[in-house]
């Protein structure tokens, strides 16, 4: 099984310190408490990075404050409406697979008991292709380990390896299935973004957040037969 909790997912992201040392700066004024008297009675609310947030009206909780290795994608003013990271391993399937194989295999011992009288240079081909679906599967969730960040205008996506991508809603021209990571793909003029199978309502819900009541002609709308922009 695998751990999708929020914190895991935020720790996937983490901020790594580092950076010039710089000299101290010379001492400020003094500051004096303020008399208890003085104190305002209203509550102060502190931000919690390690539990789920809601960052915009309408959009999905995130698993906290974004992490700065994917924070500094943003540009300067733009307003983060939700982000989650796809950073572990779902074996449920893997089970399914290798119960199926097993079935498979056992069968055939009892069909074809001298199926296993073979050389190993001979055996070791069928069970490998009986087994490629758990490789295939592997791959797809290596492949899937990335970020989603939705704004108020864009969407983007900061994979583990490889160069983050921008796209702007306005942008998006076709919406297809994406057989890579299970979930869908949204191809611009330049740019591709892949949202992983388990981001795909969220981001669904975030983006429809931003687009609610937006009117758009039927030229710029773009082919989007799963009616992922809404």
């Amino acid at each position: 099984m695998t751990d999708e909790s929020p914190e895991a997912r935020r720790r996937a992201f983490r901020v790594v310190s580092g950076g010039e040392t710089r000299p101290a700066l010379p001492p400020g004024p003094l500051v004096f408490d303020a008399p208890p008297e003085a104190v305002p009675s209203e509550p102060v609310h502190t931000d919690m990075p390690g539990g789920p947030r809601v960052l915009a009206p309408g959009a999905p909780p995130s698993p906290g404050t974004a992490p700065l290795e994917i924070a500094r994608h943003l540009r300067l003013g733009e307003a983060l409406v939700w982000w989650d990271a796809k950073a572990g391993y779902d074996l449920r399937p893997l089970a399914w697979i290798g119960g199926i194989s097993a079935a498979v295999l056992l069968v055939a011992s009892l069909v074809a008991p001298e199926f296993w009288d073979q050389p190993f240079a001979d055996l070791w081909r069928p069970i490998a292709v009986l087994l490629s679906p758990m490789l295939l599967w592997l791959f797809r969730e290596q492949f899937s380990q990335r970020a989603i960040l939705v704004t108020d205008t864009a969407i983007l996506e900061v994979p583990r390896r490889g160069e983050p991508q921008r796209l702007q809603f306005s942008a998006v021209q076709q919406v297809r299935r994406d057989l890579l990571t299970g979930g869908v793909v949204l191809t611009g003029k330049l740019s591709k973004i892949r949202v992983p199978a388990s981001l795909v309502d969220r981001a669904r819900v975030a983006i429809a957040s931003q687009r609610k009541g937006a009117l758009r002609s039927k030229a710029e709308r773009p082919d989007d037969p799963l009616r992922f922009m809404g």
